[in-house]
């Protein structure tokens, strides 16, 4: 589970390492966290020079993967090591040509069809 104040890791190439999130977007804001597949918005808290981001800008960023357990329909549950997000622009598009590390299928059914392809492994 995402909540304010959360640093998340990006796992994508847009350039930004850490992101400190500051708002919630989605049906989990009435309990106050977001879930897998929800926009969070953010300022870049750790960056890597030269790219398309500067530290304290605003992105939206969308969790990728979370720490807490997942449960599927058919009784699976996944768990990752850690929570992962990756950076859009402002226009809900991919910041980055490339996410590294697996990504959860629930993903795929929202608005991010192209995330599909972009990202390495589909879980």
């Amino acid at each position: 589970m995402i909540r304010k104040q959360t640093k998340l890791k990006i796992v994508d190439n847009s350039g930004a390492k850490l992101i400190r999130i500051f708002h919630l977007f989605g049906y989990s804001l009435i309990q106050n966290y977001s879930k897998v597949g929800e926009l969070v918005l953010g300022s870049i808290f750790r960056y890597r020079v030269g790219r398309k981001v500067q530290k304290k800008q605003r992105c939206l960023a969308l969790i990728v993967t979370v720490k807490r357990n997942i449960s599927r329909k058919n009784g699976i549950r996944i768990r990752f090591d850690e929570t992962r997000g990756i950076v859009l622009s402002e226009t809900k598009k991919l910041l980055g040509t490339r996410v590294f590390g697996p990504a959860l299928k629930e993903i795929r059914c929202g608005l991010f069809m192209r995330l599909a392809s972009v990202v390495s492994k589909l879980v």
